[in-house]
């Protein structure tokens, strides 16, 4: 009866596999999905992916070396269904994959792909890639005058952006030409690297006004677990026919390359369908969240708990150093000042692996934060500070609501043009929706300015790491000055940390080590090494 119950399980789950895979004939240029790296035996023979679960789980019983081999019988098939069925799953997370894939839209790698914080990827930058025409998902099950529409929405924003391009040309050379020196220009090599910037700046800036609908390019890796997880989510009702149709093809990658793969599958589970929620509603909420943040990009929701009393006692526990022979001031000094902690200026983060420095994680942080879709996406790339995001569809409650980046807010002609567009880029949307294009689809022409309302979390240590990233002058400008406000106020409630609140060529100064800046030619110009945070926000000008 088992084994009958494991070969239906395991139809059910190539039938699902091969409908997500129909999916793809939605689109009229599905994403391709290609698998190009594995985790590897150095054995002759490549073990399949259940081979190894079942090799790992064997060695924590065994008295000896449970080698990692083949294993196909019948108690092997027993220890793989058991350890699955029971959530025994640390088995299957020592197989890697890797795919590259190309042409998914944004929206669907934030709201899914992105989502969680087991995976690794490598993106194709809107910052430093400019946008090409017509590199957008289009519906193929559209009738004809939807379909028209559709496509000259997404074509008018994806025009929009190359003139947006044009337009900020000026505007961020006066402003390069303000944070820089003149006789830089003068200096060929120099001049070349400032031109180069101001290209980067004006792709950055006029990427808001894209629609989250635009292909991307991707190298993206998870482990046999992650992926498994992914195929049980993916009835979930946010999860889009996009979404689907990518892990039926990453499944179907895995399964040409090791067969056994397909018996690790669980049959999806159907998510109970939820009500739509009214846009009374979420507007509603949006002002709620709002009011709270008074006016700040981020706010800190439990200073109460930032208790400098805990890194006292978790330091002192670590280095066994008692209050008779340290004060807390000099325990305080030595966990948090790069002078005397130089683990806090290093690239690799080493830090985790110190008692004292990993001290950090014994303070947890909590911030409601308000961004773009654009900058969020780079916000949950650090997967150590997860944040509650909203998916697309519970963000749009058919008014405009949008970011404004710091150069287009200090031009009047620019921000004139930005309005505009974004007043059509919305309009759009609810004309879309008004006309009987699916939900899910006309969501997809919302700009890449759309604003984020996320609360986010993490240890001290993990928003260390993230702060040393983003108060760098190269960081995209939004996260960099949700950065800015993030560290002021924790330095308000932990005056003695100030001094590793800084970007990495601060604490690098302050910890002796050359050069200042870790980024070698991709310095950014600015000795922000010489500057208090609070001077970080006045000296960024683009």
């Amino acid at each position: 009866m088992e084994r009958d119950f494991a070969y239906e399980r395991e139809d059910v789950v190539k039938r699902t596999v091969s409908n997500y895979i129909e999916l793809g004939n939605h689109f009229l240029k599905p994403p391709q999905v290609r698998l190009v790296l594995v985790s590897k035996s150095p054995e002759e023979k490549p073990l399949g992916a259940r081979d190894v679960a079942v090799s790992t789980a064997v060695q924590c019983y065994a008295s000896g070396v449970a080698q990692l081999k083949e294993r196909r019988d019948e108690k092997s098939e027993s220890i793989a269904r058991s350890t699955l069925a029971a959530g025994h799953h640390t088995t299957r997370s020592h197989n890697y994959f890797t795919w590259q894939i190309i042409g998914a839209t944004r929206s669907v790698i934030h709201d899914v792909f992105h989502a969680h914080p087991f995976y690794n990827s490598e993106q194709q930058s809107q910052r430093y890639v400019e946008a090409r025409r017509g590199n957008y998902l289009v519906p193929a099950e559209l009738s004809p005058e939807k379909r028209q529409f559709f496509e000259s929405a997404a074509y008018f924003a994806n025009q929009s952006y190359f003139k947006l391009l044009e337009k900020l040309k000026p505007v961020v050379t006066e402003r390069m030409r303000e944070m820089y020196p003149e006789g830089g220009f003068k200096v060929e090599e120099t001049a070349y690297r400032l031109d180069l910037k101001t290209a980067k700046i004006c792709q950055e800036i006029a990427r808001y006004v894209l629609p989250i609908g635009q292909f991307t390019t991707l190298y993206h890796t998870l482990s046999e677990l992650q992926l498994l997880r992914l195929f049980r989510a993916s009835q979930m009702q946010h999860f889009p026919d996009e979404a689907r149709f990518i892990i039926g093809k990453m499944i179907a990658e895995v399964a040409s390359y090791d067969p056994t793969f397909l018996k690790e599958l669980e049959v999806p589970i159907r998510d109970e369908k939820k009500e739509n929620v009214g846009d009374t509603y979420l507007r509603s909420q949006k002002e709620n969240f709002d009011r709270i943040l008074g006016g700040r990009t981020s706010l800190l929701l439990n200073r109460e708990g930032v208790d400098r009393n805990v890194l006292i006692m978790a330091a002192r526990n670590a280095i066994t150093a008692p209050l008779t022979e340290i004060s807390d001031e000099e325990i305080l000094r030595l966990l948090m000042s790069p002078s005397r902690n130089k683990l806090l200026a290093d690239v690799y983060d080493i830090g985790m692996l110190d008692p004292l420095t990993s001290s950090l994680r014994q303070i947890s942080l909590a911030f409601a934060t308000k961004l773009s879709h654009t900058a969020d996406s780079q916000r949950q790339r650090h997967r150590m500070t997860p944040g509650a995001t909203p998916t697309v569809d519970m963000l749009y409650d058919g008014a405009p609501d949008y970011i404004t980046p710091l150069v287009v807010r200090g031009n009047p002609d620019l921000k004139k043009f930005y309005d505009d567009t974004m007043l059509k880029v919305f309009a759009n949307v609810e004309k879309a929706i008004e006309i009987g294009i699916p939900r899910e689809y006309a969501l997809l022409l919302l700009p890449n300015a759309l604003t984020v309302r996320v609360v986010e979390s993490g240890d001290l240590f993990d928003f260390l790491h993230r702060w040393k990233q983003r108060l760098c002058y190269l960081a995209q400008e939004e996260i960099f000055f949700v950065s800015v406000e993030q560290v002021e106020q924790v330095g308000e409630v932990l005056p003695e940390a100030v001094d590793m609140l800084l970007a990495p060529c601060g604490v690098r100064k302050l910890a002796g080590i050359r050069p200042r800046c870790p980024e070698g030619e991709r310095w950014c110009g600015k000795p922000v090494f010489n500057w208090t945070i609070e001077k970080y926000k006045e000296n960024r000008l683009i």
